[in-house]
């Protein structure tokens, strides 16, 4: 052990935000079940919270980023009023794992949620710490209430891709640090001179969707306070459920398991009826919370491949994976092979939705 080095400092530095989640999760989480009366979805007319392009890309690019976001804004009332209504879109089990914003000041950004309300500070910033990003289980979409903008991280594949590469960087400076003075937690880490890490993670919402597009002109039909906008987005959301359950087993069907590589994606947009990109990246990315690895498996070439590229015939080796953190390949999770991705194939009926309360 280096001289100076204090085991006691580096577990209070881990522990105590730790702790500062959990105390914020008991005060601020979402509830399981959540009054629709309190979200956008009860607007007598689409636009009258927000705008209606805002408000169709807020919600698909969250569905894209498998309902990870985080929504930032000056004020929590506003705030807390989207992400509630993105908090629609998700289990009981996921809502329990948001956070809404306080009105005092703001919460710290925090890995693993799935949706959190941050607050904007006096000047009207928000820092967000690149390597908590980077680091979360999936990619995230950010919403700004005060301008009105949506960005997006790149897909899971992509996503996955930028996490193992700078994690190499880090390890590679930490080991050949002298002290623990000579990195800290959040410094970015460039060490590795082969690879400079992209500030800029979010990215223009590029693709859009009919899916979300078609339930929002839909819904806003329907009177409100009689449960009928509830219940037509229960059906919305057993509908893009049952989508991915197709996928999955139109993939499981053309690879048989993963006994073969995947050949085409066009086909299978073309089969799906998914020819629009935005409504493909939706259902692949609810088919990737049922079947962790499916981006992986199916964009199996190299991390930058354009749409049009993909679409062509895939030749991944179906049982022949690239040894962990390999840098000329992109790699699934260690723990994740390409035959053991469809092996443990079983049956995934639709989670019932609940926590729905009438308008």
């Amino acid at each position: 052990m280096q001289k100076g080095y204090s085991i006691v400092s580096v577990l209070t530095s881990e522990i105590v935000p730790i702790m500062e989640l959990l105390s914020s999760m008991k005060s601020h989480s979402v509830p399981e079940d959540i009054d629709i009366k309190e979200t956008v979805l009860n607007d007598d007319d689409i636009g009258d919270s927000c705008h209606e392009d805002f408000l169709h890309k807020a919600i698909s690019s969250h569905l894209q980023t498998c309902g990870c976001s985080m929504v930032v804004g000056s004020n929590p009332d506003k705030v807390n009023k989207i992400v509630r209504t993105l908090c629609l879109f998700l289990t009981p089990a996921e809502r329990k794992c948001s956070r809404l914003c306080r009105a005092e000041s703001s919460f710290r950004y925090d890995t693993g949620l799935f949706v959190q309300g941050l607050l904007k500070d006096m000047t009207g910033s928000f820092v967000l710490p690149f390597r908590q990003v980077l680091y979360s289980p999936f990619p995230t979409t950010h919403i700004d209430v005060d301008v009105n903008t949506v960005k997006q991280m790149p897909p899971c594949h992509e996503h996955t891709y930028n996490q193992r590469r700078y994690m190499r960087s880090e390890l590679s400076a930490l080991w050949k640090a002298v002290s623990e003075e000579d990195i800290g937690p959040d410094t970015v880490i460039h060490a590795d001179e082969t690879f400079t890490p992209d500030l800029n993670v979010f990215q223009d919402v590029m693709h859009r969707d009919t899916l979300v597009k078609s339930f929002l002109d839909e819904v806003f039909l329907l009177k409100p306070g009689l449960g009928l906008r509830s219940t037509f987005l229960a059906q919305f959301l057993l509908l893009l459920h049952r989508r991915a359950l197709t996928l999955l087993k139109y993939i499981e069907d053309e690879t048989q398991k993963g006994k073969k590589p995947f050949r085409s994606l066009r086909s299978l947009k073309t089969d799906l009826d998914l020819m629009v990109e935005g409504d493909l990246n939706i259902t692949m990315a609810l088919a990737e919370k049922l079947k962790a690895g499916l981006h992986s498996f199916v964009f199996g070439k190299s991390f930058y491949t354009s749409v049009q590229e993909r679409d062509f015939p895939t030749h991944v080796p179906a049982l022949s994976l690239p040894p962990p953190y390999h840098h000329a390949h992109y790699e699934l999770k260690p723990q994740t092979s390409r035959l053991a991705l469809w092996k443990s194939h079983s049956s995934l009926e639709p989670e019932l939705v609940t926590g729905l309360s009438g308008d």
